[in-house]
C-alpha cells in the first residue's frame, strides 16, 4: 500500500494497492496506453520489476485485515481537499427518499472542480416531491462544506451499460451555472463590479448577489486574482481575508465599499534598478543568519536528478548556464558595506559550476551528496548556487544542486528542476531554450516590495505600522520558553531531536473537526491555536503540566 509519492504508509493511514511478483502479467493486450498507465516502476525491486496499480484504496485496521475504503478512479480534488467520492454517495443514500447516488467531478469554465451528484428516487416519489437543496443540506450534516455537492440532478432512469453498471457517460451534463439560491441581480456600481469580476474570475455568464464566490469553484489562488482586480478596477486595497470572510457579492461589496477611492496597491512590474539594490526582508533576515555561522548548512535546499541513459555532459553544462541566466537570484551575492548589505547580480558565465563527472561508486553516492548539502556558504562572496555531477556509469549519472535559502525556498525546486530539463532538451538539439521571458525578477520584487512598505524611519510608513502592531502584541513575552525537557537547553543549537508518537482516538478527532466546521477554519488551524494556547502557559511548569499532562514517552526523551 503506497501513497502518491509510491512510499508505504504506515498502519491506520489508507493508501492505494500495488501487486508485484513473478506471476504480474506483461500488460493489456493491444492496449498500450492503459499498460502504461496500470503498470509501473517497481521502485522495490530490481531493474526492469514493475508492479501493478489495482485503483483499490485500502487500509490496515486493528485486526491486521485490508478493508476496503474506495477507488482511486473516483476521487477528485476541490479547493485543495482530495475527495473520495463514494463518501458523497453514502451520505446521499441515507437520505430516506435517495434509492441510488453517483457524484461525478465536473469541470468548470473557471478549470476548477464542482462537485455534481445524481440520484434515484425510492419508489412511488417523484422529483416534484423533493428539494435538491434541502438534499444538499443532509450532506452537510455529515460531511464538511467543500464535500457537499454544488448540483444534485435527479434521474427518472439509471443509465446501465450492458453488462449492468452505470454508464457515466450518459448522465446528464450539468448547468455550467451552479447554485441553489435565487438571483438576485445586483443594484448598485460596486456590487455590479464585484459580481463582474467573480464571472470573469470564475468563466460564468453571470453572477448574482447572493452566489457564493467558493461554491462557484473559487479557490485561494483564485480569490488574490479578484482582489487584485477590485483593487484596480475601485482604486482600493483589498485584502485576501475579505473575501474568505464575505464570500458573497452582496457581503464583499460592503467590505469593498469602505476601502473604495484610498488609492489601490500599485502593481509588481519590472523597476528601474537603482545603482544600489538593497535586500528584500526576507533575505536581509537570511544574510544576518548567514553572518552568525557561513559554515552551517541549516538554509541549503539541495536536490539530486537521476539521469540515466547517454548524457550529453557538454549540454547539462551549458543549461544549467541557462538556467542561472535566466534566474538572477541565482547568480546574485551579498556584499557588506558602511550602508548596509546590498545586491550584486553577477554574469552567468562568471559563475556557472564545474560540471565535469566524478566517477563514483554506487554506495559512495549518500556520503558524497549529504558532504555537497551539509557543505556551508558565504553569500557576501560567492554566489547562493553549487552544483556537481556524479557518474556510476557510462549510462547513470546524479546531478546534485545545492541552493541558499536567501535565493529560493521550497517551490523553487519544482521550477528549477523543470528549467534544467527543458534547456537540457534544448540543447541536445543545438536549439536555446524557447521558454518565455521572466516578466519580473526577484530584485523587481525586493524594489516593489521597499515602495509598498515605505522606511522604517518614516512614522506613517506601512512596516511602521506593521511593526508598531507587532511591538504591542509581543510586548511582554518571555525572551525564552523554558520548556520541561529532560536535559538543559544547549548553549549554542543543534537542530537536533527526536520523534515522539500518540494517538488521536476517534472521538477527539471529530470533535477538533466539529469545532473547526463551526468556526469556519480548517483542522490545522484549530491544532495550531491549541498548540499556540498550551506554548503561552510553558513559562510556568507548573502549569504547564496542569493544562496537558505529557506522555511518558515525551518526558523520558529530550523530543519538544
Amino acid at each position: 500500500m503506497l501513497d502518491r509519492r509510491l512510499r508505504p504508509v504506515p498502519a491506520g493511514v489508507s493508501g492505494e494497492l500495488y501487486l508485484a511478483g513473478d506471476a504480474l502479467a506483461r500488460g493489456y493486450h493491444r492496449r498500450g496506453s492503459l499498460t502504461a498507465d496500470r503498470f509501473v516502476a517497481n521502485p522495490f525491486g530490481g531493474p526492469g520489476d514493475r508492479m501493478y496499480r489495482t485503483g483499490d484504496i485500502v487500509r490496515w485496521n486493528d485486526a491486521d485485515q485490508l478493508v476496503f475504503t474506495g477507488r482511486s478512479d473516483f476521487q477528485v480534488k476541490v479547493r485543495g481537499y482530495r475527495i473520495e467520492l463514494g463518501e458523497i454517495d453514502a451520505a446521499l443514500l441515507t437520505h430516506d427518499l435517495v434509492d441510488f447516488a453517483a457524484t461525478t467531478g465536473h469541470e468548470m469554465p473557471s478549470g476548477q472542480t464542482a462537485l455534481v451528484s445524481y440520484v434515484h428516487l425510492t419508489p412511488g416519489v417523484h422529483a416534484a416531491d423533493i428539494d435538491t437543496a434541502d438534499l444538499a443540506r443532509h450532506v452537510g450534516l455529515t460531511l464538511p462544506s467543500y464535500m457537499v455537492p454544488s448540483q444534485i440532478i435527479v434521474l427518472d432512469e439509471v443509465p446501465l451499460t450492458p453488462i449492468g453498471k452505470l454508464d457515466r457517460r450518459a448522465l446528464p451534463e450539468p448547468e455550467l451555472v451552479i447554485t441553489y439560491r435565487e438571483f438576485r441581480a445586483p443594484t448598485t456600481p460596486i456590487e455590479e463590479t464585484v459580481a463582474t469580476v467573480f464571472a470573469d474570475v470564475l468563466g460564468l455568464q453571470v453572477v448574482g448577489l447572493d452566489d457564493d464566490f467558493f461554491e462557484l469553484g473559487g479557490n485561494s489562488l483564485l480569490a488574490t486574482q479578484v482582489v487584485s482586480r477590485l483593487g484596480v478596477a475601485l482604486d482600493a486595497q483589498v485584502p485576501v481575508r475579505a473575501l474568505f470572510e464575505s464570500t458573497t457579492v452582496a457581503a464583499l461589496a460592503v467590505r469593498v465599499e469602505q476601502e473604495a477611492g484610498r488609492g489601490a496597491r500599485i502593481a509588481l512590474s519590472k523597476m528601474t534598478r537603482p545603482d544600489r539594490v538593497p535586500l528584500s526582508l526576507a533575505q536581509q533576515r537570511m544574510w544576518f543568519l548567514n553572518r552568525f555561522d557561513t559554515q552551517s548548512a541549516t538554509y541549503n535546499l539541495p536536490m539530486a536528478l537521476r539521469l540515466r541513459g547517454d548524457l550529453d555532459v557538454a549540454a547539462l553544462q551549458v543549461s544549467i548556464m541557462d538556467v542561472i541566466d535566466r534566474h538572477e537570484s541565482l547568480r546574485t551575492v551579498f556584499p557588506d558595506s558602511p550602508e548596509g548589505p546590498h545586491q550584486v547580480i553577477r554574469a552567468a558565465a562568471e559563475v556557472v559550476p564545474d560540471l565535469t563527472p566524478t566517477v563514483i561508486a554506487a554506495d559512495e553516492l549518500p556520503e558524497a551528496v549529504r558532504r555537497l548539502a551539509s557543505t556551508g556558504l558565504d553569500v557576501t562572496s560567492e554566489v547562493p548556487i553549487r552544483a556537481e555531477l556524479f557518474e556510476l556509469g557510462d549510462s547513470e549519472h546524479v546531478l546534485v544542486v545545492v541552493v541558499h535559502h536567501i535565493s529560493a525556498d521550497g517551490w523553487s525546486i519544482g521550477p528549477m528542476a523543470r528549467d534544467i530539463m527543458v534547456a537540457y532538451t534544448a540543447r541536445t538539439d543545438w536549439e536555446e531554450p524557447s521558454w518565455a521571458p521572466l516578466p519580473v525578477q526577484y530584485t523587481d520584487y525586493t524594489l516593489w516590495q521597499r515602495q509598498i512598505l515605505g522606511s522604517e524611519d518614516d512614522e506613517q510608513s506601512l512596516i511602521s505600522r506593521q511593526l508598531d502592531y507587532w511591538r504591542r502584541s509581543l510586548a511582554g513575552i518571555p525572551d525564552q520558553l523554558d520548556l520541561p525537557a529532560d536535559r538543559p537547553r544547549p548553549s549554542q543549537q543543534s537542530y537536533a531531536g527526536a520523534t515522539a508518537e500518540f494517538r488521536i482516538d476517534p472521538e477527539l478527532h471529530r470533535g477538533l473537526v466539529d469545532l473547526a466546521r463551526t468556526r469556519n477554519a480548517s483542522l490545522f488551524m484549530v491544532v495550531h491555536a491549541a498548540l499556540s494556547v498550551m506554548l503561552s502557559r510553558c513559562p510556568d511548569r507548573t502549569t504547564l503540566r496542569s493544562v496537558l499532562p505529557l506522555p511518558a514517552a515525551v518526558s523520558r526523551r529530550s523530543t519538544i
